[in-house]
C-alpha cells in the first residue's frame, strides 16, 4: 500500500460488542494509525456496529431489497435507507477492515446483521453467464479474525467457520486481495495475550 496522490479512504467494520476492551477493535485501531502516520491523505472512516447496528432482516425489509427504486413507497424507502448508506460506504472504500471476533464458531450478530444488509443483488454482486459476479472490484480487504482459542492449529480449523465465511463474502461481492491478520488463542491457560496481540500488530504493520 504505497503513498499515491490518491486520497485513500480506508473503513473500519467493528462488529465486537466489548468496545473499548475488544481485541479485534485494538488491532484494527492499531493498523489505522499507523497507515495515518505514514500516509497523510488516508480518511478513516469507523463504523462501530455495537454502536448503531445495523437493522435485523425482516420480511418487509427483504421484499423492499426486490422492488425498483421508483416503485417503493415511502415506508419502504425507509426501510432500505440504512442498506443504501452502507453500500455507499463500502463502494466509497479503497480499504475495508473487518475486525471480527469468532462467536460460537461464527461471525458476531452484528455482524451478521452487516452483511445481510450489504449482500445485496443488483448492488454488490449480480448473475451473469458464468455465474456470479461481485460488483466491489479493484478493493483490498483486511480481516482481524480474533477467538479465544486457536484456529490456526490443523485440528482446529474444521471448526472456524468465521474466517472461510468471511473470505467468501467478500470474495462474492468481489474482492480479491483479501489479507487474513489472526489474533486467536489469547483465552488459552497457556497462551500469552499481549505476546498474541503483538503479533497480529506487527503483520498489520507490514500490511501498512
Amino acid at each position: 500500500m504505497n503513498s499515491s496522490t490518491h486520497k485513500k479512504t480506508v473503513l473500519v467494520i467493528k462488529s465486537s460488542p466489548k468496545g473499548e476492551t475488544s481485541t479485534s477493535n485494538e488491532v484494527a485501531d492499531f493498523f489505522t494509525q499507523q497507515l495515518l502516520n505514514q500516509q497523510e491523505t488516508c480518511e478513516i472512516i469507523i463504523r462501530d456496529l455495537s454502536k448503531t447496528p445495523a437493522p435485523l432482516l425482516d420480511g418487509p425489509t427483504q421484499e423492499a431489497f426486490y422492488i425498483a427504486d421508483e416503485e417503493l413507497t415511502k415506508t419502504q424507502r425507509a426501510l432500505v435507507a440504512p442498506s443504501i448508506a452502507m453500500i455507499e460506504e463500502l463502494k466509497g472504500a479503497d480499504i475495508v477492515v473487518l475486525a471480527s471476533p469468532m462467536h460460537n464458531f461464527s461471525v458476531s450478530s452484528l455482524l451478521k446483521a452487516y452483511i445481510d444488509q450489504v449482500c445485496r443483488f443488483g448492488l454488490t454482486f449480480q448473475y451473469g453467464l458464468n455465474g456470479p459476479e461481485g460488483l466491489l472490484q479493484g478493493k483490498k480487504a483486511i480481516i482481524v479474525s480474533s477467538a479465544g482459542m486457536d484456529f490456526q492449529a490443523e485440528a482446529a480449523k474444521k471448526m472456524d467457520f468465521q474466517t472461510p465465511y468471511l473470505k467468501h463474502i467478500l470474495s462474492f461481492m468481489g474482492f480479491k486481495d483479501i489479507n487474513v491478520v489472526p489474533v486467536q488463542g489469547v483465552d488459552r491457560s497457556d497462551a500469552n495475550p499481549k505476546n498474541i496481540i503483538a503479533s497480529a500488530k506487527s503483520t498489520m504493520e507490514a500490511l501498512v
